[in-house]
């Protein structure tokens, strides 16, 4: 029973609180990154600097909104009168509240842009710097090391400009300087979104975790929570290190007052 209640429990922890404290914390100083580029640049900055990183953002809702079957009745990706509304960009969608996989995509797609900004400066780095990115080291079979994580992590942001040309590289942090700057900044809103697929998202892990038990793969499910966690802190930490790489860009920027 004590270990049927620690596989259930490292389920709902690992997919659950997992990806939505790593959320929290990398939204917080993409809050403090957008502020930066405000109180630096400008208002028309966050247009100017920091368009791209809000239409991967907005992307990010309206692309899993798709996914889960909500209707999407507006997708506005960059709004450059945002003056007049407040917002730089909007996706209004709703959803049957009886339908189990609309109301749990609602978690899925308040979390969204962390995950679509991640992906983005993922393939930038695969695809204009050429970076081998190694993950094979980050933990051992049974459980996650830390000193192996920090390793990784290290070694990997290394590797990522070994293989890139300096033009390559300096396209590379001027990209993620742009979405760095805005795209992580999730709103009040986003993770109200999220709140309301949490119920039904913890059902579907309850359901899906103890099938898994039944059927006797318990090392499967360990080692898809070891994985998980484990990326989960890396990809939290790269987000971290191009944003404040972000901010330090934005504050040398805003001595010369070129906005």
């Amino acid at each position: 029973m004590t270990d049927y209640l620690k596989w259930i429990l490292g389920v709902l922890v690992t997919f659950t609180i997992v990806p939505y404290v790593t959320a929290r914390i990398v939204s917080w100083i993409g809050h403090i990154a957008k502020k930066t580029l405000v109180d630096n640049l400008g208002n028309n900055s966050q247009l100017v600097v920091g368009g791209l990183g809000v239409v991967i953002h907005e992307f990010g809702h309206a692309l899993f909104a798709f996914i889960f079957g909500h209707k999407v009745t507006k997708v506005q990706l960059l709004n450059i009168h945002y003056q007049n509304s407040g917002a730089l960009g909007s996706v209004q969608h709703s959803w049957n509240e009886n339908n189990i996989y609309q109301r749990l995509g609602n978690f899925f797609i308040g979390l969204a842009p962390y995950y679509t900004c991640s992906l983005v400066l993922y393939l930038l780095q695969k695809f204009l710097l050429k970076a081998q990115l190694n993950f094979t080291s980050m933990s051992t079979d049974t459980l996650l090391d830390a000193n192996n994580l920090v390793e990784s992590v290290l070694n990997n942001l290394k590797m990522s400009f070994a293989n890139g040309t300096w033009s390559m590289i300096a396209l590379y942090l001027l990209l993620t300087i742009m979405i760095a700057s805005t795209g992580y900044d999730l709103s009040d809103a986003d993770f109200k979104t999220v709140h309301q697929g949490i119920i039904p998202w913890l059902i579907v892990q309850f359901v899906v975790g103890n099938a898994f038990i039944i059927v006797g793969k318990i090392n499967v499910l360990n080692n898809y929570l070891l994985y998980f966690t484990s990326f989960s802190i890396f990809f939290m930490v790269h987000a971290v290190i191009s944003m404040v790489l972000a901010i330090v860009v934005i504050k040398i920027l805003g001595i010369f007052d070129i906005f």
